[in-house]
This record gives structure tokens, C-alpha cells and sequence, in this order.
């Protein structure tokens, strides 16, 4: 609006609660951070709408804001100023405002753009909702300081320096110090970048998140906006940002840094470094503000001007060289000089392994977006690292931490495209780091009754420390309700949306993934990034990751919670599921595993439904005490349960004293745990009680999985049975030690096309790959799906000189059908479901036969030997 006459009254106005004198002073310091281009702008008349001119106006007008915020939190008063609105578009979408700056300037009276009421965040109409958003601020603040338990922080440590070892080592060149943390949402990746302080690190942590993202730790505008936005630029353009920034960032590192000299003492480094994280490491601090204008006033005024003769028309970067690596290279030596005094007194001791300082940049994942210039703003990122760190041996990280494993792809190809994925004359990059620890809220095992395992209190510690960190925050409704929108990534569940089935079923009943599957690779991917599926370990060349949902019952639970909702939900994901089976990216097993753990998961949750007690919590808007037990999580007799699962005229099928020795029985499983070695492996000799290869007892082995209401799948490779259900006899003539009160179901599964009804009678617990022996009787159930129907039940009784010490009921039930399963024929849909899974396994599919062919000798079946089979 070149030649307008607009006043400050064009747009609303709402008086920030300064004082005159406030103003003054905020006056003051504007007119001297602005006094470069003041002259410019005033005389500017020509070129009133220019890109150059609108750059400066943005520019006074985000200093503006920033120096009147810091003035509000100065003096506690309300700061309501949206910074977000401090940028070139405010300006385009309100043309007025660029005559209301440039007023401003000219009378000196900046803090009137502040008063702007588009600048300032509208408040809420109802006090209910203000307080509902100050109190939702208040408890995600308190999560995130709660005290750190685990020792995922001293592992990250380690992980640290050991890439400073290899930097240049043996395997080396690695390309660039700088790495990856790669996990799922709630596992305290932010919070494990914060507590390297607690390890004499120098920590400098930096959110990316999206603006619209409302999450904990917050959006930190300077670095969020030079690196994520307005990344339509050319590619050297954008170098320039990064070059600038890195520069203002170690040159505003070296001036605090400078700062605390004067209290270092007797060479101890730690009063300083403490200071420093005090400040830099709390979320709510005035200092981290104070940082970043520095870091941005920097960027502007001084890198910026420097780097202003630089080209920056070219769309592609020309490896190896660099524009600005001069400016960024001298910034961060003279930073190192800095370090190196506060560390030590002995300058060689500062080249040591030990991480000194890390640059942590959370929700990294929108720097692995394609521009639309044909670049990734994480390859120039990872170039500008790589120009200051390749001939540094200081322990200086640079950390990228998101739920997405692009943030392990920070390499800086030759040429930009968006299929290259390898570093600059093939340097290697670091693998990320997933070990982020589970269970550190868990009750110790002796901390909790047997009969108590199922109360929200319990089972809420088992898993990601997140769900324990908003309990006594938060009601118990909001903790299920927010584990249900993460586990689904939705408000609402959809039960045809086939990413959010898959998280539902692969969370209780441990879907195995075809890693073979063209669809595989993008599907693990996003099922860590969204739908919390945890990443175990990533390949040396990032190209592959292990992934899985370990033991974690509340969302187990809540998976439950929202399956059963409604018993068409049920049938839908089961069609999914059937769907990504027959497509291949879902293995259903040899011998009907899948299906049968389908069936006895899915069998117990109907009978927990049918006539469920007063007072526990059964869907996700419970909101009383949390030593209520959650549904699925309650321990269920073991006698109502057989009667349900085959039919009331279960017990009548074998003698009175089979169920009389169960009466006290019950089983209490939510979810399935798969095992990779024998349920008693040969343990080697060895006289360390605490080496990682020492066998817990077979009954605290039962045990720790009832506390954790877990049933076992058992390896390939396990003799006689494929899984065990925890038992637990509540009988008070067996004494106060939980110990001493369980037993197990052992399953064995089989989906040939003959009977196998004579191996049930093999099943024993004495086998030396099991042994749990025990003087409680235990129930051998023998699943034979794929033939006819037939159910047949035994009681064994003690036998003198016979190897078994106690009493076993045996189970020999077969075929999918409402004969043997007399509860199928009320959900005939899962009954047609299970069926179609075990019938998949008479003819095996083309490519599973060609991938036994090629691995022949690698067992003693027949695939494995007869390669006359493929002519068949």
C-alpha cells in the first residue's frame, strides 16, 4: 500500500498492560536492536512493497513482539502475544501494517505495534475452558519434570561416545557428528535429551514441532521457523539459513558460555555447566526466550550480512563444497576455545570421548520433507554438520529425535534427488539410537498381591513411562482415552480403517509381518511414527528395522476397550486381517499358531463381556478410583472359562475330581508375549549368579506373566507345546507365597490334515526344554483346528514311579466349530474367520515354497528337502 497515509487505528487495537515507564525502556532497547534499518526504511519510499523492504518490516515487527513478551514475563504479567503472527505473511494478509511499522519508526514508538489485537491470542470466552488450557499447560509441564527413572540416559551416553571413538576409526569415515533417536510416542526420547545434564553434558534442546501441534515441550519459534518454514527457496538459499543459523547458534553458545567463566573454580566444571542447563534445560524458563532472540538477532543482523554475498540462485548444492563453511568452521572453533576452558584446565583432556556438548533438535521429522525445489531441508543440514565437525575431535553431537526413521537419513547425496539415500562418497552415518528403556514405573514383583495385578494402579506402571506420568494428573478416563487416540492416531475409531486394525490386533495377538512383503517396509514405518509400535533396532544401513509391541497390558486393554465397543467391530477387523493375510504381509505360522491365539484371546474377552461385575473398568470413560480392576485384566476361574469355551457339559466329560483340583484355578491374560528361545534353554557353565544368561525359576517365571496378565507364544523351535497360560491358584492352604500358587495351561497347536490326538498324551512339563515342575496340576491343550470336529478330556492321576510328580487334565479339542466350541455358533462371523486362517494352511502359497527350496538342509522337513516338490 505504497503512499498510504494508514494510522495505527486501521486495525483494532488492545493495550498491553504496560506502564509508561515499560514502554520507554521497551522503546529504548527496539530503537537500538533496529537502528541499522531505520535509515533504510525511511527513505524507502520508491520501493514501499518490496521483498527487501517487507523483509525488514518482518523483521522489526518480530523483534517487537519477542522484546514486549520478555517484558510481560519480566514483570508477571499476563503475555498473551501470538509470535507466530510476527512474519512476512502477517504482512500480505494485512497491507496496513506495513505504514503502521514504518510509523513506528519514525516515532520511535514501536511498543504501539505490540498493541495490535491480531498480535495478541484471542482469550476465552468461557473461565471454564481458560482454565481448562492453563491446567492441560500445568500438567504437561508437571509429566515431563517428574523424576527420570531408567537408565536409557546412561545407554544414550554410551551410544554417544562410542560414535565419538568411531568417528574415525576402524569403520570410519563416519560422514558427520551427528545421530539419531528413532522410537514411538511416550517413550521419553525429549526427556532423555534433557537428562544427559544430569551427566555433565552441555545440553542445547531445540523443538520443531508444527505449530498447530499443541504437544509438550513446546514449539521454539527461531529454530522451528529458519529451518522448517518457507522451505520453497532454492537450495543455496536454504544453505544460507543453515549456515547462519549454525553460526548464531555457536557464536550465542560461546557469549553465555564467556559469561559464566568468572564462577569457574579450582577447574570444576560443574558449577557452570549446571547453571547453564538450569536455565537452558527448563521448559519454562525466561533464558531459553533470552537465548533464542540472541540467536536470532544474530542470524539477521550479523551471519546474514555476511553470508549476503553469496550465491544463491542455484537449485542444487555441488559436493564437496560448501558456501559459508568459513563463517559457520570459525564460529564453532572459536566456541570450542570457550568449551575447552570451562571442561578443563588441561586442553588434551577436552579431546576425550565423553560427550561435552549436544544440540538436540525434537520432532526433526518435517526436515525430511521434499521441497518444491527438489531438496530435503535435512540433507543441507546434514551437510553444514559435516562442514564443522570432519576434522573436529571435540565430542560435539548434533541429535534429531522423531517418531519417524527418515530423521536416520540426514545424509547429503552429490546430487539432491528424492530417491538417494547415501552420504557423500559413501560415509557412513550412524545407526539410531532406540533403546529407550520400558517398565521403569513397574510395582516390583514382590510389591503387589497376585489377587491385586489387575487394578488400574498396577497395570498402568507396565510399558512406555508416559501412561504412569499422567496418573494423579489426570483422570483415569483421559489416560485410556489418550492411550486409545495414540494407539488408533484418531479421535474415533474406525473399524475398517485397516492402519488402525492392525494396531488393535497386532498390540494383543502379535501379528508376525511378512518381511519379504513389497508393503512391509512402509507399514512398520508407520505404525512406529504413529500407531506406537516400538522400533527394537535398526540395520547398519538404516534400511531395515525390527520393530513390535512388547508387553504392554493397559494398552492391551484399551485395544480391548475399543475392539468390543460394538460386536460388528469385531467381524471388521478380523476381515482386514484376512485381507492382509491373503494378500501375504500377515504369516498366520505352520501349524495354526495365529489362529489359535485368536481364538483363546478372543474366547476369554466374550465370557469377561457377557455378565461383567459392578465397578470395574470396562470402556474408556471410567472415571473412579484407580484401584478399580480393569476388565480384561481380572482373574477369571478357570473352571467357567473351559465350561464357556467347550461347553457346559465340559466337566461331565472326565471324573468329579478333575474339577474339584481346579476349583481355585484362574487365568487372568490380556494379551500375547511371543518368545526366541526355549522356555528352558541350556544354560552354559557358568558360576556368574548374574550373567545375562542366568534362567529365572519356572515359577517366577509364571509369575512376572500373570503380574503383567501376559499369555506366552512359544519359539518355532520349542518341543511338545507352542504356549503357555499363566494359572494361579487362589487357595489359602497353600500359603501366603504367590510362588507357590501357580501352574500353567500348556497349548500345543497343530493344522495338518490328520489327527493328532495321539501327541497330546507327549505334552509334559518334566521336558528339560521346559521343566516347571510343580506340585499343582497343570492342563495340556491340544489344538488340532484343521480336522474334524471332536472334543475328548482326560484327568491323569498320579501313577507311582511315573515321571510326573502331579496331576495333568488334558484337552484334545479339534476342528473350528460350534460342536467343539460351542460359543462360536453365537459370532458365526468369527467362527468363518478362523476357520478361512487355519484352511490357508493345507496348500502353502507359491512364494513360501520357493523360499524353502532355496534354504534346503535348513530343517528336516520336507520343503526343506524335496525339490522334486516345485514340479509338483
Amino acid at each position: 500500500m505504497s503512499g498510504s497515509t494508514s494510522t495505527p487505528q486501521d486495525l483494532p487495537i488492545t493495550l498491553l498492560p504496560l506502564t509508561s515507564q515499560q514502554r520507554d525502556e521497551l522503546d529504548r532497547d527496539l530503537l537500538e536492536a533496529n537502528g541499522s534499518f531505520l535509515k533504510m526504511i525511511n527513505e524507502d519510499k520508491e520501493a514501499a512493497t518490496s521483498d527487501f523492504l517487507d523483509s525488514m518490516l518482518a523483521s522489526i515487527m518480530e523483534r517487537t513482539l519477542w522484546a514486549a513478551s520478555r517484558l510481560l514475563k519480566r514483570e508477571h504479567l499476563k503475555d498473551n502475544l501470538d509470535l507466530d503472527m510476527a512474519r512476512e505473511a502477517t504482512l500480505h494478509r494485512h497491507p496496513q501494517l506495513r505504514e503502521i511499522i514504518r510509523h513506528a519508526c519514525r516515532t520511535r514508538s514501536f511498543s504501539h505495534i505490540a498493541d495490535l489485537t491480531i498480535f495478541q491470542i484471542p482469550q476465552a470466552t468461557d473461565p471454564v475452558q481458560s482454565s481448562q488450557v492453563e491446567d492441560r499447560s500445568n500438567f504437561l509441564y508437571d509429566s515431563f519434570v517428574r523424576p527420570y527413572v531408567g537408565k536409557a540416559v546412561d545407554g544414550f551416553y554410551e551410544y554417544l561416545k562410542n560414535n565419538n571413538m568411531e568417528f574415525r576409526g576402524l569403520h570410519g569415515p563416519y560422514y558427520a557428528k551427528f545421530c539419531s533417536i528413532v522410537q514411538s510416542s511416550g517413550t521419553g526420547k525429549s526427556r532423555l535429551m534433557i537428562e544427559l545434564r544430569n551427566k555433565g553434558v552441555i545440553v542445547l534442546y531445540m523443538n520443531l514441532r508444527d505449530r498447530s501441534d499443541p504437544g509438550f515441550p513446546m514449539r521454539d519459534l527461531v529454530p522451528a521457523r529458519i529451518l522448517t518454514e518457507d522451505t520453497d527457496c532454492t537450495a543455496a538459499e536454504y544453505t544460507a539459513r543453515c549456515c547462519a543459523f549454525f553460526t548464531a547458534i555457536f557464536q550465542t553458545l560461546q557469549e553465555d558460555l564467556s559469561g559464566k567463566l568468572p564462577r569457574l573454580r579450582s577447574g570444576n566444571p560443574d558449577p557452570v555447566i549446571k547453571s547453564w542447563n538450569d536455565q537452558m534445560c527448563n521448559m519454562r524458563s525466561n533464558a531459553r526466550d533470552e537465548f533464542f532472540q540472541k540467536v536470532h538477532s544474530r542470524y539477521e543482523e550479523e551471519t546474514a550480512a555476511k553470508l549476503g554475498s553469496m550465491s544463491l540462485t542455484g537449485n542444487k548444492i555441488v559436493a564437496p563444497k560448501l558456501e559459508g563453511e568459513s563463517f559457520v568452521t570459525t564460529s564453532y572453533n572459536n566456541m570450542l576455545m570457550v568449551l575447552q576452558r570451562i571442561l578443563t584446565e588441561n586442553r588434551d583432556q577436552v579431546s576425550n570421548h565423553d560427550p561435552k556438548l549436544v544440540i538436540a533438535f525434537d520432532e526433526a521429522h518435517p526436515l525430511s520433507n521434499m521441497s518444491k525445489k527438489g531438496f530435503r531441508p535435512s540433507h543441507i543440514i546434514g551437510r553444514t554438520i559435516n562442514c564443522y565437525s570432519k576434522n573436529s575431535d571435540a565430542s560435539v553431537w548434533v541429535v534429531f529425535a522423531s517418531t519417524t526413521s527418515q530423521v536416520a537419513d540426514f545424509s547429503a547425496p552429490q546430487s539432491i534427488h528424492d530417491s538417494l539415500r547415501v552420504a557423500v562418497a559413501g560415509q557412513l552415518l550412524y545407526p539410531p539410537y532406540t533403546h529407550l528403556g520400558w517398565d521403569q514405573n513397574a510395582d516390583p514383583l514382590s510389591g503387589t498381591l497376585a489377587n491385586n495385578v489387575a487394578s488400574f494402579d498396577h497395570i498402568v506402571g507396565f510399558g512406555r513411562p508416559l501412561w504412569k506420568s499422567l496418573v494423579g494428573k489426570r483422570t483415569i478416563s483421559e489416560v485410556l482415552e489418550l492411550a486409545a487416540q495414540k494407539l488408533c492416531k484418531s479421535m474415533t475409531f474406525h473399524a475398517n480403517d485397516a492402519n488402525q486394525a492392525l494396531a488393535i490386533l497386532s498390540q494383543r495377538f502379535g501379528l508376525d509381518i511378512c518381511l519379504g512383503h513389497p508393503d512391509a517396509v512402509s507399514y512398520l514405518e508407520k505404525a512406529v511414527a504413529s500407531y506406537l509400535r516400538i522400533c527394537f533396532s535398526t540395520t547398519e544401513d538404516r534400511m531395515w528395522s525390527f520393530t513390535g509391541y512388547p508387553s504392554e497390558p493397559i494398552l492391551s486393554c484399551v485395544a480391548a476397550m475399543i475392539v468390543h465397543r460394538t460386536p460388528s467391530d469385531v467381524d471388521f477387523v478380523l476381515g482386514i486381517l484376512k485381507k492382509k493375510i491373503d494378500g501375504g504381509m500377515v504369516e498366520i505360522g505352520q501349524s495354526g499358531e495365529l489362529a489359535s491365539r485368536l481364538l483363546l484371546l478372543l474366547a476369554k474377552d466374550l465370557f469377561i463381556r457377557k455378565d461383567p461385575p459392578k465397578g470395574v473398568i470396562r470402556d474408556l470413560y471410567y472415571n473412579e478410583s484407580g484401584d478399580a480392576e480393569l476388565i480384561d485384566c481380572r482373574k477369571v476361574s478357570v473352571v467357567d472359562f473351559l465350561e464357556y469355551l467347550f461347553g457346559e457339559t465340559f466337566w461331565s466329560r472326565t471324573i468329579e475330581e478333575a474339577k474339584a483340583a481346579f476349583q481355585h484355578a484362574y487365568i487372568n491374560f490380556s494379551h500375547w508375549v511371543s518368545m526366541t528361545e526355549f522356555i528352558s534353554p541350556p544354560v552354559p557353565d557358568q558360576t556368574d549368579a548374574d550373567s545375562l544368561s542366568a534362567r529365572c525359576s519356572a515359577k517366577e517365571w509364571t509369575l512376572r506373566h500373570w503380574h503383567r496378565t501376559s499369555a506366552v507364544q512359544c519359539c518355532h523351535l520349542q518341543p511338545l507345546v507352542d504356549k503357555m497360560i499363566p494359572i494361579y491358584f487362589d487357595d489359602p492352604a497353600l500359603g501366603s507365597d504367590d510362588l507357590n500358587r501357580v501352574s500353567q495351561i500348556f497349548i500345543s497347536d497343530k493344522a495338518g490334515k490328520n489327527r493328532h490326538e495321539h501327541d497330546l498324551w507327549s505334552v509334559t512339563r518334566t521336558h528339560d526344554s521346559i521343566q516347571c515342575l510343580s506340585n499343582l496340576p497343570y492342563i495340556a491343550l491340544l489344538l488340532d483346528l484343521d480336522v474334524e470336529p471332536k472334543l475328548n478330556v482326560t484327568f491323569s492321576e498320579n501313577e507311582p514311579n511315573h515321571a510326573e510328580t502331579d496331576r495333568c487334565l488334558r484337552i484334545y479339542a479339534s476342528g473350528i466349530s460350534g460342536t467343539t466350541f460351542p460359543f462360536l455358533g453365537q459370532h458365526p462371523v468369527v467362527a468363518s474367520q478362523l476357520r478361512g486362517l487355519v484352511s490357508r494352511q493345507k496348500e502353502a502359497p507359491s512364494q513360501t515354497t520357493l523360499e524353502a527350496l532355496v534354504k534346503f538342509g535348513s530343517t528336516a522337513r520336507l520343503r526343506n528337502l524335496q525339490w522334486e516338490l516345485q514340479d509338483a
